[in-house]
């Protein structure tokens, strides 16, 4: 729980060609904490640029010595990955580091990573891969996007998904060596690709296996693959443990497992929202039926006692702890009234509940865009250091908050405490003296600091969930509105043993007026119960447990556990919080945005429309959204702002869940961080299809746009701008009869000669305006163009 409520708050994609296999790998990590700590995706790409001047690589990088601890060389390690991915080769090896992941916590195993870098110039792009240290087996390869743009293939080769997938299959088999044909079992496609595709760019699918330990699925060993439409493999990622496996025969027969099950089974009403990763302020929440947390956690299959996925023991029941609503003697959260708080405001309001050690100074400050729940709010982000620190913690340790700078409501608080490998912690003068503070302390700590930080928190928050840790405990706080909970609203607290605070979240997002009316479901909760208990059973498996880092600097030991797991549907990770019943129509929902890569939608009002094909293409690649009738208005003229907002789309059909920082100020006077075109437009900037940002010019995203208007914008995307300018003569434009009319012949002529805007009965028609289909048409057309010009998505980096 503590997981995925952090995942919530954290979430930040990758680039948008490696988003597919990440997003796989953290819907997969969500499934249960203890899945966290090895679960990642292929390293993500850097970009580096290179000093002029820089003398040449050294060699002698890779070498055959096995460092102890090792079975294999650096050369070995290599060498393993080449053979994997022999499109490297035309990559430089730049480093070798042995049992330095890049993960924290680091993982029970030690490992290779291998850099590798391309040079054009002075720019160079640097990245890495991972080959377990002792069996030589390659972990982790991403290739990048500069690479693959260097791969000319004159194939016209477009694998299907499916035809994509035999490329996936028998790769596994080359990745891991003596695996079996029933060694492993296919993630379901839908939870493997809830990163929808894009219509620009790449082709990739992305396929998600769960490995096998002595015939039993194994929650800790899972693989996942990214291959393109021509049939490469672009992307592979592992996770695996070192951790010895227990036996695969389990004490206590499945029948009374199953029994012990059903009768503790449990499930409760929430309010869900329809889109969970997006920021977006007023998105619409339904009713749904969700299992309690500790009704889905594995039985030990020896002894049936529910495993805690922190520790690997068993679960005490508390049941006075569980859903308690809150009691304190702390004064309930008053908002500031005032004029906006300044920096020196917001740091006194932070040291009035939270201890900042002695030495820490308040060194950065801005003002900015709030996230999530205080999307439209600026707020202050704060930080301190101690720049008198030892070595140890230099730069590894500091102090971040974040304020709202109108109500001076604390959003968040963390002390970080990491440091870095070989480096001894220091210790406070508490922990020295070994002052210790009990539960009930600890507790009574976490109320009252939720009770005066969060509004009406003795009303809407009840104690949920408290998790032990070695030298800390962490208290979890769920949100209830009209006596439903709210999911994902919830406010998390770490307390130390000596007392202190160091991490605290707040994530409050919904408002009553988002919230459906009508609180009473359709559907019963008997019969919600039933359905569900009539979908779930439990699988004999290995649960994974541990893995965890926390914030002060420590890890909690990983293992795996023979266990009972309830699961939906043929996957062992799928179905349990991936989907929940609706409560009013009795159908199972995505809790995670779409349950597939491709949108399944009918639409209601483009049958034997001209562009019925396109039409359907932009729906199922997410660049238009029908209604709930599910209309999308063919006919309907479209404004400038529904062009930015299909072409940005185009290149990320998942833009209200992506970030690439939040927005500060006016992209152009009318393009304001509240505009609904924002993100669109920052996005049409980065791919340099709009003119670099001006706040003192006008993009007038509410006017209807033209035929010619439309040409003008296509030359800006192709970068044939300069081009265009050759082309100003009638002449230009011989076979077009209202050629006088246009006065931007040369946007026009490129685009007639290009197809992407042809003639309509021996005329252009500059005036007329652009309707949805005809969108639709033009936007299909670019997408057939790519790779077939000079400019258009060639080294394009889609984030």
């Amino acid at each position: 729980m503590s997981f995925n409520w952090n995942l919530n708050v954290r979430f930040k994609m990758f680039t948008a060609k490696a988003a597919t296999a990440a997003m796989a790998t953290l819907l997969l990590a969500s499934q249960s904490p203890g899945f966290a700590g090895s679960a990642s995706a292929a390293t993500a790409e850097q970009v580096t640029e290179a000093a002029a001047g820089e003398s040449e690589q050294q060699l002698g990088i890779i070498d055959n010595e096995v460092p102890e601890g090792a079975n294999i060389s650096s050369k070995q390690a290599s060498e393993n990955i080449l053979k994997l991915f022999p499109l490297l080769e035309k990559a430089t090896i730049s480093s070798a580091r042995f049992d330095s992941p890049h993960s924290f916590p680091p993982p029970d195993y030690k490992a290779w990573d291998i850099g590798f870098e391309l040079r054009e110039g002075n720019r160079s792009t640097g990245f890495s891969a991972t080959v377990h240290a002792v069996t030589g087996e390659v972990l982790s390869v991403h290739l990048p996007s500069e690479l693959l743009e260097r791969q000319v293939s004159d194939s016209e080769t477009k694998l299907t998904k499916t035809e994509a997938k035999k490329q996936a299959d028998e790769f596994l088999y080359k990745a891991i060596p003596n695996l079996q044909a029933a060694g492993f079992v296919a993630v379901a496609d839908q939870y493997a690709n809830s990163v929808q595709q894009s219509l620009f760019g790449r082709t990739e699918y992305t396929y998600s296996y769960q490995l096998k330990h002595e015939g039993l699925v194994s929650e800790a060993e899972t693989a996942y693959i990214s291959v393109d439409q021509s049939g490469l493999v672009t992307g592979y990622s592992r996770t695996t443990i070192g951790a010895e496996y227990p036996s695969s025969k389990a004490a206590i027969p499945g029948d009374q497992a199953q029994q012990k099950f059903e009768k503790e089974f449990d499930i409760q009403l929430a309010y869900i929202s329809e889109e969970r990763f997006s920021p977006r302020k007023g998105q619409k929440y339904y009713l749904g039926y969700t299992p309690k947390n500790s009704s889905v956690t594995p039985l030990d299959a020896d002894t049936l006692d529910r495993i805690d996925s922190m520790t690997g023991e068993a679960i005490v029941q508390d049941v006075s702890q569980e859903d308690k609503p809150l009691q304190g003697s702390a004064a309930a959260f008053t908002p500031n009234t005032g004029p906006k708080l300044n920096a020196q405001q917001a740091e006194k309001l932070v040291k009035k509940s939270f201890k900042i050690p002695e030495g820490y100074q308040l060194d950065y400050s801005q003002l900015t865009k709030g996230s999530f729940g205080s999307l439209n709010n600026q707020v202050w982000s704060l930080s301190w250091s101690n720049r008198n620190a030892s070595a140890s913690y230099m730069f590894m340790r500091d102090i971040s908050a974040q304020v709202d700078a109108a109500t001076g409501q604390i959003y968040s608080v963390n002390i970080n405490q990491r440091i870095m490998p070989g480096m001894e912690q220091e210790k406070s003068d508490t922990e020295v003296k070994g002052k210790t503070v009990t539960k009930s302390q600890a507790e009574k700590l976490a109320v009252n600091t939720v009770i005066s930080l969060v509004p009406d928190a003795s009303k809407q928050f009840r104690l949920s969930t408290v998790l032990e840790l070695d030298n800390a405990r962490t208290f979890i706080f769920q949100r209830y509105l009209n006596g439903i909970m709210v999911k994902d609203d919830t406010v998390q607290i770490q307390v130390s043993n000596d007392g202190t605070i160091n991490e605290y979240y707040s994530m409050v997002a919904a408002t009553p007026e988002q919230l459906p009316t009508d609180v009473q479901p359709a559907i019963s909760y008997e019969k919600a119960k039933a359905t569900y208990l009539e979908e779930f059973k439990l699988v004999l498996a290995y649960s994974r447990y541990g893995g965890f880092g926390m914030g002060n600097g420590e890890s909690v030991p990983v293992g795996v556990k023979l266990a009972y797991m309830p699961t939906r549907k043929d996957s062992l990770l799928t179905g349990i919080t991936y989907e929940v019943l609706d409560a009013n129509t009795g159908e199972w929902k995505a809790m995670y945005g779409s349950t597939s890569g491709t949108v399944q939608v009918t639409i209601s009002d483009i049958k034997g429309h001209a562009a019925e094909s396109d039409l359907q293409s932009m729906v199922q690649h997410g660049v238009l959204v029908a209604d709930e009738q599910g209309r999308v208005f063919p006919d309907r003229v479209i404004t400038k702002g529904d062009w930015f907002t299909y072409l940005a789309k185009a290149v990320n059909p998942n833009l209200d869940v992506y970030y690439s920082g939040d927005g500060e100020g006016n992209l152009y006077a009318d393009i304001t961080p509240e505009s609904p075109y924002y993100q669109a437009v920052r996005t049409l900037i980065d791919q340099r299809w709009l003119a670099g940002a001006d706040p003192k010019s006008k993009l007038n995203p509410e006017e209807e746009m033209t035929r010619e208007e439309l040409a003008v914008l296509l030359v800006r995307i192709l970068r044939y701008e300069k081009l265009a300018g050759f082309y100003t003569l009638p002449s230009d434009l011989p076979n077009l009869a209202d050629a006088s009319a246009v006065n931007n012949k040369g946007a026009v002529s490129l685009s007639i000669k290009l197809g992407l805007l042809p003639s309509i009965e021996g005329r252009f028609m500059p005036a007329r305006k652009v309707t949805v289909a005809e969108a639709a048409q033009v936007l299909e057309r670019l997408a057939k163009l790519q790779g077939k010009t000079d400019t258009f998505m060639n080294g394009s980096r889609l984030y």
